[in-house]
């Protein structure tokens, strides 16, 4: 289509012809890439499926913060899905792309929506972790059902019109190649637009809102450990001392307000634990692909130079911008399994239940 610089295909001789996708190197490494992303494929598809079904099926696991859990799952299902086939063909044919410009364009803006929404999505986590830890008897009430739902709309419908962006004219006078014919825009200024609005504004609202949580859970720890402490001496006097029935009535229902009280802010940090782990692993799987697609722009050399040797830069490649994002899509599933018990048990009884009916 005019006015799209869209790296796109000329005939697959063309592929064949070029020094660079036809040498040894290449053609041996391309066929376990993309058995690497066959494996993280399934993997990202059963975990994720496992935790949308375990949200829908478990009264208990039916939160506000799980719905914003399963929102995110949503976008990794849509990477398996709609993505990864086409990463996997891709690799298959040495980078060539002979499926077409429209398949191209899907494909880039499939890609954007779902790492967009995603990096959104936790963002609206953090902020739902300040929220719990810092107004645990309000928080139920601030943050109801349906304005939850409310809020993973507004990040899918944020996520997808930056991604839409990926279909409109370029912005840059960049010209098309056809001697490469990979499926890539080639417009800078969308991508320096892109990243920023869809990965690094929704990080910074992600570090603050996530420092703020520390700091609150930090206070929350201390009281904790001071309720530990006070709670021996509290049940000494109250066995020891002679008061009224009343009294003891009061001391007693007191007490176990505070052990209700002093259980559900542990459950939160503990989840706030697990939330943040995914959130460490989101960032140290995306954020070099972001760093590099952002620099490469700017300064092609700086990442494709001379002085860097063509196996180095196919590390760089394999490792930072293909294993790593991939392998984060299926990563979430093992964290919530490992870190929250509630997640592991519905997992469990999902599990032994399909291995009942498969027996049966």
């Amino acid at each position: 289509m005019q006015g799209y610089r869209f790296f796109v295909v000329a005939p697959v001789h063309l592929c064949a012809a070029s020094d660079f996708h036809s040498s040894v190197y290449n053609i041996i490494i391309s066929q376990p890439k993309a058995g690497f992303v066959v494996v993280i494929l399934f993997l990202d598809l059963f975990g994720n499926l496992l935790v949308c079904v375990a949200i829908y099926r478990y009264r208990r696991l039916r939160s506000v913060t799980n719905y914003l859990i399963g929102s995110l799952a949503v976008s990794d299902l849509l990477v398996a899905c709609l993505s990864m086939p086409f990463r996997i063909y891709h690799t298959l044919h040495l980078m060539c792309w002979d499926l077409g410009l429209s398949v191209c364009k899907f494909w880039i803006f499939v890609d954007a929506l779902c790492s967009g929404a995603s990096i959104c999505n936790l963002s609206l986590i953090a902020i739902d972790r300040y929220l719990v830890l810092s107004c645990p008897f309000s928080y139920r009430e601030k943050m109801r059902k349906p304005r939850g739902f409310i809020a993973i709309l507004a990040v899918w419908l944020y996520a997808f019109v930056i991604a839409s962006l990926s279909l409109t004219e370029p912005w840059s006078p960049d010209g098309f190649n056809a001697s490469f014919p990979a499926c890539a825009k080639m417009d800078k200024y969308y991508y320096a637009f892109a990243i920023t609005m869809s990965f690094f504004l929704p990080l910074v609202v992600l570090i603050i809102a996530y420092s703020m949580v520390f700091k609150v859970a930090r206070k929350q720890a201390c009281l904790v450990r001071r309720a530990n402490d006070s709670q021996g001496h509290l049940e000494y006097r109250t066995e020891t001392s002679v008061v009224s029935s009343f009294r003891e009535t009061q001391t007693r229902e007191n007490t176990r307000k505070k052990r209700r009280r002093r259980k559900s802010i542990v459950r939160e940090l503990k989840a706030t634990k697990t939330l943040s782990i995914v959130i460490g692993t989101f960032i140290a799987c995306w954020a070099p692909f972001f760093i590099i697609m952002f620099i490469v722009q700017f300064c092609h050399d700086c990442v494709y130079n001379s002085w860097l040797t063509k196996e180095a830069q196919m590390t760089i490649g394999t490792v930072f911008v293909y294993v790593l994002p991939l392998l984060n899509s299926a990563a979430n599933p093992i964290i919530y399994s490992k870190f929250n018990a509630d997640f592991r048990l519905a997992f469990k009884d999902i599990l032994m239940s399909m291995f009942r009916l498969h027996r049966i």
